[in-house]
């Protein structure tokens, strides 16, 4: 049995514990938070047996060091852990800097490194991956990603004490990753193009870049990231455009639809859009049936990643989130983040 120190009690630990508990070889037998109060909740909550009391005797007494504090605290924890020769499983993001994850790998010896890049195993872009490798859109030329969104449903918008606001970029560096792996995955390591950010009368202190619109671009495939804190819409989308055809991700209700590229009179006759409203329809009550399925097994995303890295922890798989997709999520997150920045005087 492999023996993980669950470290930092906060908003995603519950979603690591859950899921720690479908895993073949995993148990967590230790919580550490600076907050005794915090530790002991989710202690109560999960049945774990122990509770540290500090952060060095967490990593001593298990065998992987299962990370969710703020980003500012990562780079100190995980060459700490590292260091002690512990196998490492971190929220992202990873680190605040490039420079700090240099520091990072320089101590991690033959330790693993796992980062919960968990929107990678939703149902939705799980099937958009199988449909793209299938084929069915032929060669990938185009992502787009929205992420529309307000201080009535962000959290992390909210007033100016949030510790994402302190990042570069501000809110946008937590979600960051999620937009560089995702490109990764269907397009391979794109890079930046270009960046920019405004800062408008309608700013928030979290988001002082409130619209910023981020360009990836390879020698065929362009991504392009739109982030806006100030829309009421509360919209998080993906559209992968191929030679074929294109797949349209809803984040939120984590559904994948599928449309061919092909021209017909009829479908001109119809209207393209009325045709496509209705594959979606025909594609709706599989997919529904088997995501409501998932729900009802608690088959998380984070799950789904989580029991992945315990299984290439024991020889029986590849890690879920291999280094050259961390290093190209961590290196380009520094370069945006900071040009973000720049973009609107923030220091």
């Amino acid at each position: 049995m492999t023996h993980v120190a669950l470290v930092g009690c906060g908003h995603i630990a519950a979603a690591h514990l859950e899921a720690w508990k479908k895993t073949a070889h995993g148990q967590v037998a230790v919580l550490f938070d600076v907050s005794r109060e915090l530790a002991e909740k989710r202690q109560k909550e999960f049945g774990v047996a122990r509770i540290a009391s500090s952060l060095d005797e967490a990593i001593k007494t298990a065998d992987v060091i299962d990370v969710c504090t703020p980003p500012h605290t990562h780079a100190d924890i995980a060459r700490q852990v590292l260091r002690a020769g512990k196998h490492l499983l971190i929220e992202k993001p990873v680190v605040t800097s490039a420079a700090d994850w240099e520091s990072v790998r320089a101590v991690a010896g033959a330790a693993t490194i796992g980062v919960v890049h968990n929107l990678k195993f939703t149902h939705a872009v799980q099937q958009a991956k199988e449909w793209v490798d299938d084929g069915r859109i032929g060669d990938v030329l185009r992502i787009n990603r929205l992420f529309l969104t307000s201080p009535e449903s962000d959290r992390m918008l909210v007033g100016d004490k949030h510790w994402s606001h302190k990042l570069p970029g501000g809110r946008w560096f937590e979600t960051l990753p999620h937009e560089l792996y995702i490109t990764h995955m269907f397009a391979g390591p794109l890079p930046v193009a270009s960046v920019t950010a405004l800062h408008t009368k309608g700013a928030v202190p979290g988001a002082p870049a409130d619209e910023v619109c981020i360009v990836l671009a390879g020698d065929r495939c362009i991504s392009t990231v739109h982030y806006s804190a100030s829309s009421k819409e509360n919209r998080r989308s993906i559209e992968i455009f191929g030679t074929e055809g294109k797949i349209e991700i809803d984040v939120l209700s984590d559904t994948a639809t599928l449309a061919s590229a092909k021209d017909s009179r009829v479908r001109r006759a119809v209207g393209v859009k009325n045709v496509e409203t209705g594959q979606r329809l025909l594609q709706a009550i599989p997919d529904r049936a088997e995501y409501l399925l998932r729900r009802a097994q608690k088959e998380t995303p984070h799950a789904t990643l989580i029991r992945a890295f315990d299984d290439h922890l024991a020889g029986k798989g590849p890690s879920p989130t291999p280094l050259d997709e961390v290093d190209y999520v961590i290196k380009n997150c520094d370069v945006i983040g900071r040009k973000i920045d720049a973009a609107v005087g923030r220091a």
